[in-house]
């Protein structure tokens, strides 16, 4: 039974006859009820079905950095969405039958702070070392900004977020890379943010590197 909390023009709760409804992003939204088929899916829906496992567990798995990297952009949508939507048409490469992540198009934040001038990634003394090369200061590169790390190990699955860990003044970080990583592959990002975290900038691939 549909409930009517606020009159005829006001929210409904549960279902109504053949729809059903529910709130989404703030607003009421009434759809048909699911009814089940036997038709088999055709190769076009596995497809999509495919790329959306893969991008979007992707996305939530690092939405620390996704959530303030496309706040400007979820426009009546959420920012895992906006994300989605933005990598669809890029982040995919197929393998044989099956879809694999194309990381180095992937982006997790977007914006006008500047991204870091040549950055590399090696591996010094069983730590992973980001670096990048000293910029001039003007309004969307600043000594201050903070800079957000994402290194994902492709063999294990894991995710590594590190939120505002330095500025770009200090050129480098390093991470302890864990004894059992050796021999797997890790996928570094980087992006700055203005220091007080309104501004943020394009997401940078540096590249795959293999723990030793």
């Amino acid at each position: 039974m549909g409930i009517l909390s606020s009159g005829l023009l006001g929210p409904v709760r549960k279902k109504v006859g053949p729809s059903v409804t529910r709130v989404h992003n703030g607003i009421n939204v009434v759809g048909a009820t699911y009814r089940k088929t036997k038709k088999p899916a055709t190769d076009k829906q596995l497809e999509a079905q495919a790329k959306f496992g893969l991008l979007n567990s992707f996305l939530n798995h690092i939405e620390e950095l996704v959530k303030p990297g496309f706040k400007k952009y979820a426009k009546k949508k959420n920012e895992i969405n906006a994300a989605y939507e933005y990598n669809y048409e890029h982040a995919f490469i197929k393998e044989d039958d099956h879809f694999l992540l194309n990381f180095p198009e992937i982006q997790y934040s977007r914006g006008r702070i500047a991204t870091p001038d040549e950055p590399k990634i090696s591996v010094i003394n069983n730590q992973l070392n980001f670096s990048w090369l000293p910029q001039q200061q003007y309004s969307s590169c600043q000594f201050t900004d903070l800079a957000s790390i994402l290194v994902y190990n492709a063999d294990r699955e894991a995710y590594h977020q590190l939120i505002n860990v330095t500025d770009r003044y200090a050129g480098n970080h390093s991470i302890e890379i864990p004894e059992h990583y050796a021999g797997n592959t890790l996928h570094c990002y980087i992006s700055f943010a203005s220091a007080n975290g309104k501004l943020t900038g394009d997401s940078t691939y540096i590249g795959g590197i293999i723990c030793p």
